[in-house]
C-alpha cells in the first residue's frame, strides 16, 4: 500500500521536537492510522444511530412465550408472570411498531402498561424482572426506592434512575445510549415503593415521601430529562462553556431523553406495623355485610354473638383482592396508582414451593453448589430428606426464596473450606448432616470438636486450654439432651471464656465439669481479677 508523507510537515516536526526524520515519519504514520480508525468508527456510530442498524434486533416474542420462559426460572406466581408478560410483550411490540411506522396517528401516543406488584419479600418480584430483562435483551434498571430522594435533597433523585438506565444501554457515548432507548425502549423496576408511601395516621402532606412519588409520576407520564446529571462537574463545565459560546439553546435538545418508551414496574411488600395493605383489604372485604364467603357462609356485621366461637380463617392472600383505593389508602398517590393500570400480586412461598425452586428451576441453587464443588473435583449429592429439611427451615424464616441461600450456606460453609485439596471426592448431603453439619464434618475428617475448639481459641488468643474427661462427657450429654451439635454445646457452655484473653492469662487453662455447670464462672473470675489489678 502506497502512502504519501508530506516532507514539509515531517521537517517541521524534526525542527520542533529535535527528533530524527525516521522517528517523525513513524509518529506521523501511527497518528494517521489511529485517526482513520476513529474516523470509521465515528461514521459507523452516526449511521447506526440514524438507521437503527447497530447490531440490535428486536425480538418478536409473544406474551405466552415470555411467560413460558419465566416458568423455567420462577416457581408459581402465575398471575404475576402472566400480567408482566402482557405488559412487556405489548409495550415493546408497540415501541417497535412506532419505529417501523412512526407516522401512524393511531399509535402516536400509546397507552403504557405500567404495573404495580405487591407481595411478600423473597417471592420472586425482582427476580422475574431480572430474567425478563435478559430474555428481551433490553436495558433494564432495578432500583430500590429507599436509595432515592425528591429533587433538591441530598442524594440521588428519581431522574437519576433514568440516567442509570441510559448507562446500561449499548453505545459508545451517552447520546448513542440514549438514542438506543428512545428507539428500542427500556425497563425500570422500582422496588420498595411502599417505603415511600405516606405513613398511616399522618395528618397532612408527607413531603419526603410524596415528593418522590410525584417525581416518579412525572417520569411515568413521559418527561424529557437530561442524560447528564446537572450536578456533575462535567455537566456544569459544559453548561458554562456552551453559555460562553452562545450554543446552549441549540444543544439543549440533544442531551435530553424522553421517558415515553420506558416501561415502569413498581412493587413492594406493602408491609408495616399499622395498616399494612393486607389488613386494609381484609377490613374492606369484611365490612361488606352479606358477603358470601368461600365456605358458603354469609357475614352479617353487628349480629355475631360474642359467645360464638369463630372458626380459624382459611389461608388467604389478600394482596390478590387489592384495588386502586386500597393502594391509595396505604399511602400511594392516586395519580401514581392511576398511571399503573396493571395491578398484580405474588403469593407467600410454601414449603412445597421452596422444594420446587431448588429442584425444578433452570438456575437451581443445588446445581450451582454442584458446579462450585466440581471446581475442586468434588461431587456433591443432595438427598431428598436434606432438600425437605432446608425447605422447612427456610419457610420458618418468612423471607421467601432468599432464605434458601442462608440455610444452605450455614450448612455447607465449613465443607467448602475444608474439603478442597483433601482426599474427599464425594459429599453426600442428607437430613442428618444438615441438622449437625459441623459434627458430621469432624467425623468425616476424623477430628475431635474439642480439639477444633482448642486450636481455634489458641489461634485467636494465644492461650492454651484443655478439657478433662468429665468435662467432655458433660458436654456430650448436654448436646444429646438439648438436641444440638457438640460444637454448639461447647460454645454455649464456655460462654465468657474470652475473658481469659483480657486477664492476660498465660498458663494452660483446664476446663472442668464444675466450671461448665456454673454459668457465671468466667464472669466471676474476670470481676475478681479486675478488682485486684485495676484501680
Amino acid at each position: 500500500m502506497k502512502v504519501e508523507v508530506p516532507m514539509e510537515f515531517i521537517n517541521n516536526l524534526v525542527n520542533k521536537y529535535g527528533c530524527t526524520q525516521d522517528e517523525a515519519i513513524k509518529a506521523y504514520m501511527d497518528a494517521k492510522s489511529d485517526s482513520e480508525e476513529f474516523f470509521h468508527k465515528d461514521i459507523e456510530s452516526k449511521l447506526a444511530s440514524l438507521t437503527g442498524k447497530n447490531g440490535y434486533t428486536h425480538k418478536e416474542i409473544t406474551p405466552k412465550e415470555i411467560k413460558q420462559h419465566l416458568d423455567k426460572y420462577v416457581i408459581g406466581q402465575d398471575d404475576y408472570k402472566k400480567r408482566l408478560a402482557i405488559a412487556t410483550g405489548y409495550h415493546f411490540k408497540m415501541v417497535h411498531r412506532i419505529n417501523m411506522n412512526g407516522n401512524d396517528p393511531k399509535i402516536k401516543r400509546f397507552r403504557k402498561k405500567n404495573t404495580i406488584i405487591a407481595g411478600p419479600s423473597g417471592s420472586g418480584k425482582t427476580y422475574c424482572v431480572e430474567v425478563l430483562g435478559d430474555l428481551l435483551d433490553i436495558p433494564t434498571n432495578i432500583v430500590d426506592a429507599t436509595d432515592y430522594t425528591e429533587a433538591g435533597y441530598v442524594g440521588k433523585n428519581a431522574e437519576d434512575m433514568v440516567r442509570e438506565l441510559v448507562d446500561f444501554a449499548p453505545g459508545e457515548t451517552k447520546l448513542e445510549k440514549a438514542g438506543f432507548i428512545t428507539k428500542f425502549g427500556g425497563l425500570i423496576f422500582i422496588d420498595e415503593i411502599d417505603k415511600k408511601a405516606k405513613e398511616g395516621g399522618l395528618i397532612g402532606h408527607d413531603i419526603s415521601r410524596e415528593g418522590f412519588q410525584r417525581a416518579v409520576l412525572k417520569l411515568i407520564e413521559r418527561k424529557q430529562i437530561s442524560i447528564d446529571s446537572p450536578h456533575s462537574p462535567a455537566s456544569q463545565m459544559r453548561e458554562m462553556m456552551d453559555a460562553q459560546k452562545g450554543t446552549r439553546a441549540a444543544k439543549k435538545d440533544e442531551n435530553l431523553i424522553n421517558t415515553e418508551n420506558i416501561l415502569f414496574v413498581i412493587g413492594g411488600s406493602f408491609q408495616r406495623n399499622v395498616d399494612n395493605l393486607e389488613s386494609l383489604v381484609k377490613k374492606r372485604v369484611s365490612m361488606k355485610s352479606g358477603r358470601i364467603k368461600e365456605d358458603g357462609s354469609i357475614t352479617v356485621v353487628g349480629f355475631t354473638p360474642k359467645t360464638e366461637k369463630t372458626k380459624p380463617e382459611k389461608l388467604r392472600n389478600y394482596y390478590k383482592e387489592a384495588n386502586a383505593d386500597d393502594y391509595i389508602r396505604f399511602g400511594l398517590l392516586p395519580e401514581l396508582v392511576g398511571r399503573a393500570p396493571i395491578r398484580t400480586y405474588v403469593n407467600h412461598l410454601s414449603k412445597n414451593d421452596l422444594v420446587r425452586i431448588m429442584t425444578n428451576t433452570e438456575d437451581s441453587i443445588l446445581e450451582q453448589y454442584k458446579f462450585e464443588f466440581s471446581l475442586f473435583d468434588i461431587d456433591i449429592i443432595f438427598k431428598d430428606d436434606a432438600i425437605d429439611y432446608v425447605a422447612q427451615q427456610a419457610e420458618k424464616s418468612k423471607t421467601g426464596a432468599r432464605a434458601l441461600v442462608s440455610v444452605w450456606e450455614d450448612i455447607l460453609t465449613n465443607f467448602q473450606f475444608e474439603l478442597p485439596g483433601s482426599n474427599f471426592k464425594e459429599l453426600v448431603i442428607d437430613a442428618k448432616l444438615c441438622k449437625s453439619p459441623q459434627d458430621s464434618l469432624f467425623k468425616m475428617l476424623e477430628r475431635s470438636p474439642f480439639m477444633d475448639f482448642i486450636e481455634s481459641f489458641k489461634n485467636n488468643t494465644g492461650i492454651t486450654i484443655s478439657f478433662n474427661k468429665s468435662a467432655e462427657k458433660y458436654i456430650k450429654n448436654y448436646a444429646d439432651k438439648e438436641n444440638i451439635q457438640v460444637t454448639e454445646a461447647i460454645r454455649t457452655l464456655t460462654k465468657g471464656i474470652d475473658a481469659l484473653n483480657y486477664m492476660n492469662y498465660d498458663k494452660e487453662f483446664v476446663i472442668t465439669e464444675d466450671i461448665l455447670k456454673d454459668e457465671k464462672y468466667f464472669d466471676k473470675i474476670y470481676v475478681n481479677w479486675h478488682d485486684n489489678n485495676i484501680e
